[in-house]
């Protein structure tokens, strides 16, 4: 175990949490004692554990001070535990890690690399420049940047059949939007993990698929690792489950099955066998791709064994990246929502659900966080999640929520409906036709945007820090956020506002949409716009 003092400068880094802030030495007063007491530091889901999907073992300061751990540590960390003020890093074989290296199997280490710069910025691009992580290969799907997903999910939940996928599409046309594809989520399947449609909700999937690329969509299916005890294939399909150290395959249960096996993408034979069943979905109906679900290790059941098919078998997170692996057979329209040590791979990388509320608890004000955290941790093709939140405790988001949650993501990478802005009104419609016209417009700069990060690993959208590395209070701001270096976006994301403090950092800033240049750091602003701003004149003693 090694402790550091967090010392005055702000932090960044660590994992996907419900809490999101940024920096992450910022309002935690969610986790009741103000920090994180010693955790394992493996992929989840937050809404039961810890983190979710996205993490890295990567923590940078503001005083350009950084640590990174290698992968292979079977890692805990704590985080101002109980107020101590402390960064420690822990290594220790007990679960979720094989406890049966206690035995001697794999020698106990904890090994991390620090390193100190001239400041956050600086950290940063050496961190990038010794590879800590892979940097992608290429770029997804380009219309994906250019024109939003469309889910059935929040709008329809499990209530989704082919009658009401075809009357979506129907509506997404009538108001005039485009798509990048319309996708269809939970509960088409006969039996989860089966890999059949529901007869009785789905009576002709190709036509269905045939009519929506007729009608100028592409079509993607959500599918998981699961497969549910009951399912008549479950039988075929258990030599290709987790299993324990004998092979024999073991239960987990998850949101949907109480006792299901978890496919192990670990062991090449199970991930192919499981893959092709995929691909028969795409090509006996004609589906352009997939949303993958879960691939978290939360969902490995008590006494796994992967054997030595991993690197090092002191992780479980080499599950999630073996996942992710597979999912990428599958092309670059693909969607999937974990992340270990596989940023190298050319699909989107979704946010875990956010609640359809306002502040901190998973709501819109930890949308730009999640987003900075992403890209921070080397994943630039970020599609956060749908706009409104999920509506797990709501039928229907309020009205300025929406519209305050589409601004905010209208110049991040990509962007996703699901419920809709005619669930609204005619008012909402406009709006959210000018967000998608602009974010349309914008999408050369993001796609510009992701193809540099194949070389430089930076992300497409930055923290305003970016700009001015040692302005103390940019390093604070997270409700603003640039594209690139050279357009700031300052969305409203409190409820009621009508005005917004908008910092500036150092540069000459000139307000969009050819109006006089902004002078004082405070923009009114109604339902129906955003400010965003040009950097002009770049600052010659800025980092390059």
């Amino acid at each position: 175990q090694d402790c550091f003092d967090m010392g005055d400068g702000h932090w960044y880094g660590g994992g996907e949490v419900f809490d999101q802030s940024w920096p992450i030495d910022g309002d935690t007063s969610l986790m009741g004692d103000g920090g994180r007491a010693d955790v394992p530091y493996v992929t989840g889901d937050f809404f039961h554990n810890d983190f979710a999907g996205v993490l890295e073992p990567y923590w940078i300061n503001t005083d350009g001070f950084g640590f990174f751990a290698l992968h292979e540590n079977p890692l805990f960390v704590s985080w101002n535990s109980s107020g101590d003020h402390r960064l420690c890093l822990k290594s220790r074989y007990e679960l979720p890690y094989p406890v049966a290296a206690v035995a001697g199997q794999q020698e106990l280490g904890l090994r991390y690399t620090v390193c100190s710069t001239a400041d956050v910025k600086a950290m940063h691009l050496y961190a990038l420049s010794q590879n800590f992580w892979p940097k992608p290969r290429d770029i997804p799907d380009q219309r994906v940047f250019e024109h939003p997903i469309w889910s059935t999910w929040a709008r329809y939940k499990t209530l989704v059949n082919q009658a009401r996928v075809l009357s979506f599409a129907e509506q997404i046309l009538q108001y005039g939007f485009n798509n990048s594809q319309l996708e269809i989520d939970d509960r088409w399947e006969s039996c989860y993990g089966e890999h059949r449609f529901d007869a009785d909700k789905f009576a002709d999937p190709s036509a269905m698929v045939n009519q929506l690329h007729s009608q100028g969509f592409r079509v993607t299916l959500w599918i998981h690792p699961f497969i549910n005890a009951e399912c008549p294939s479950y039988a075929e399909a258990s030599p290709h489950v987790v299993s324990d150290a004998n092979g024999v395959p073991l239960m987990t249960n998850w949101w949907q099955g109480n006792t299901a096996g978890y496919f192990d993408f670990t062991r090449a034979s199970s991930g192919d066998w499981w893959a092709e069943r995929i691909m028969k979905i795409k090509t006996d109906y004609g589906f352009d791709g997939f949303k993958v679900d879960a691939g978290e290790t939360n969902w490995l059941p008590v006494g796994f064994d992967f054997g030595q098919r991993l690197a090092a078998n002191a992780t479980p997170n080499g599950y999630s990246t073996a996942y992710c692996r597979t999912m990428e057979r599958f092309g670059g329209i693909t969607e999937i929502r974990t992340g270990w040590a596989a940023q190298d791979i050319p699909i989107f990388t979704r946010m875990l659900d956010k609640s359809t509320v306002w502040g901190k608890a998973n709501g819109l004000a930890t949308l730009i966080p999640t987003l900075f955290l992403f890209g921070l941790e080397g994943y630039a093709f970020v599609l956060p999640d749908m706009i409104g939140g999920n509506g797990y405790n709501t039928i229907l988001p309020d009205k300025e929520l929406f519209v305050r949650w589409m601004q905010a993501n209208v110049l991040m990478p990509t962007m996703q409906f699901s419920y809709t802005p005619w669930d609204y009104d005619l008012e909402v419609v406009d709006i959210a036709l000018k967000m998608t016209s602009l974010h349309y417009e914008y999408s050369p700069l993001i796609i510009e945007l992701a193809r540099q990060a194949l070389t430089t690993g930076q992300p497409i959208n930055r923290p305003l820090w970016w700009i001015d590395p040692t302005d103390s209070v940019a390093q604070t701001i997270d409700s603003e956020y640039l594209l690139g270096d050279d357009v700031l976006v300052a969305p409203v994301v409190q409820q009621g506002a009508v005005t917004k403090d908008i910092y500036l950092p150092k540069g000459e800033f000139t307000l969009s949409r050819k109006r006089k240049q902004n002078v004082l750091p405070v923009f009114y602003q109604i339902l129906f716009d955003i400010p965003y701003f040009f950097l002009k004149k770049k600052q010659t003693n800025c980092l390059k």
